[in-house]
């Protein structure tokens, strides 16, 4: 690197420090007046607990907590842990792979044959995932991993353990962009009809696909999902995906998730430490620490 980029690029830093000091990336000035608003009362950090056993004592504890199942508050509550039943497949229940049997047309059938190829060629081309990139929609709500739902004003996230992804399906009457810029997960925005939740979705990224298969997809996907309880602790999503440029029709699978038990929680996820890399040629390499 010559003296000038790098003497460019300290400038740009520099430049690009100073503007953040004034203005938030909203654009709105800097507010730090902490004499504003209300006041925290005083707190003597030198009484705090310093050792891990006597800060777990800083919270009170309930003592039912992980001995009873959660109970929705009525059917449009998704609250909870959830896991994906049925393998990672699209349809639930069969393989990655061509046992799917996908409606694809002529040209992505070829894709998908030469994603299969590659990956008994151990050349997993078609699976992004294993460099740690996201899955993206709609791959991740088929996640081996657990995903948990919570329930909020105008909004229904999905969190998921796998890459620590979020998606977000927003309720708060907001309009789809029709030419959005495309992300992993796209937008999601949805409306209730009765205890149906209906959400519309698309504006995914080209790479992303639909199963470690390497199963494609064009960006021109749209996703239409209806999502209920089917009892207490079962989670249904019927899933239909529109892909005029992919698929020669409508494709629909439900998915089924099981509500896990009371004490279960989310693990951390580093990529770093769940993959074989791809390199340049395409082939599984191994991270030798």
């Amino acid at each position: 690197m010559s003296r000038n980029v790098l003497a460019a690029g300290m400038l740009a830093l520099i430049f690009a420090t100073a503007v953040a000091q004034n203005t938030d990336i909203a654009g709105r000035p800097v507010d730090l007046d902490l004499k504003k608003g209300v006041q925290a009362p005083p707190r003597d950090a030198s009484k705090l607990p310093t050792t891990f056993a006597e800060a777990a004592k800083t919270q009170p504890v309930d003592a039912k907590w992980g001995a009873a199942a959660y109970r929705p508050k009525n059917r449009r509550d998704f609250t909870g842990i959830w896991i994906n039943q049925g393998g990672i497949g699209w349809t639930p229940g069969i393989p990655p792979g061509r046992r799917q049997n996908p409606p694809l047309n002529a040209t992505y059938q070829k894709i998908f044959e030469e994603h299969i190829a590659n990956a008994a060629a151990g050349k997993p081309t078609g699976d992004p995932t294993a460099n740690c990139f996201p899955p993206g929609m709609p791959r991740l709500m088929t996640m081996t991993y657990p995903m948990e739902i919570t329930m909020g004003p105008g909004r229904i996230n999905v969190y998921a353990e796998w890459l620590e992804q979020t998606r977000r399906i927003f309720t708060d009457g907001r309009p789809l962009d029709a030419a959005p810029d495309p992300t992993y997960n796209g937008q999601s925005v949805g409306h209730w009809e009765g205890d149906f939740l209906l959400v519309t979705s698309f504006g995914f990224r080209p790479e992303t696909n639909m199963e470690s298969s390497g199963l494609p997809k064009s960006d021109k996907a749209i996703l239409y999902e209806r999502l209920w309880l089917a009892d207490d602790d079962t989670l249904r999503n019927e899933i239909t995906i529109v892909d005029p440029v992919a698929f020669a029709k409508p494709w629909t699978v439900t998915k089924t998730y099981k509500r896990a038990p009371p004490d279960f929680n989310l693990e951390p996820y580093v990529c770093e430490n769940n993959r074989n890399p791809i390199g340049p040629d395409g082939t599984i390499q191994t991270i030798i620490k």
